[in-house]
């Protein structure tokens, strides 16, 4: 009797490791991969998705993202430039993108730890109703604003920050390409040499 007691106290130990260890794995690694590339974005189709299982909602909610249905909205990421780099605060981007097939879209840059970047600039996104939504834009992401229009602040967001793309009320017809999202383009880096 005393040994059954002793197998099942072993195997609830070795199911909690087992089971607290894949977690602990997954969130830490990412786990299978649940995203899709369109040139440089990500897109995720478990965002929002309520056949998304428990490890992939734990990846997405450690992440920051609240995410609604993707009848309501796609979410796009970028983390790399063209050379494949991590975005960083040292260098100066330009973000240039066409009108997309939905009723609304935004752009914001997130620091390398998913939140707002600590800065009072106040130039956290730009969205559809500021540039509007029929005509090619162009914006600029630096730590300081120049003379741009439409600016992203990256001071405070170091190294591996993320922009991150919303596209609310897809029309039907919206296809994601590497062709339709907006590209960025490095400009320049502090410490590059002509």
């Amino acid at each position: 009797m005393l040994r059954r007691i002793f197998a099942w106290i072993a195997a609830i130990i070795a199911g909690a490791v087992l089971g607290l260890g894949s977690a602990w794995a997954v969130l830490k690694f990412g786990g299978q991969s649940f995203t899709e590339d369109y040139g440089r974005w990500e897109f995720s189709r478990a965002a929002g998705s309520t056949a998304a299982g428990p490890y992939t909602r734990a990846i997405i909610a450690r992440g920051g993202l609240l995410a609604l249905s993707a009848r309501e909205a796609v979410y796009f990421s970028l983390y790399t430039d063209e050379h494949n780099r991590p975005l960083s605060e040292s260098c100066i981007y330009t973000l240039a993108g066409r009108p997309l097939d939905a009723r609304w879209w935004s752009v914001t840059l997130y620091a390398d730890d998913n939140f707002l970047a600590q800065n009072n600039d106040n130039a956290y996104s730009i969205d559809a109703t500021r540039i509007g939504n029929d005509a090619p834009w162009t914006a600029r992401i630096s730590p300081v604003r120049g003379d741009a229009a439409n600016w992203l602040s990256s001071r405070e967001a170091r190294r591996g920050f993320v922009i991150m793309l919303r596209v609310y009320n897809p029309q039907r017809d919206f296809r994601p390409s590497e062709q339709t999202l907006p590209v960025l383009t490095t400009v320049s880096c502090a410490g590059d040499t002509p």
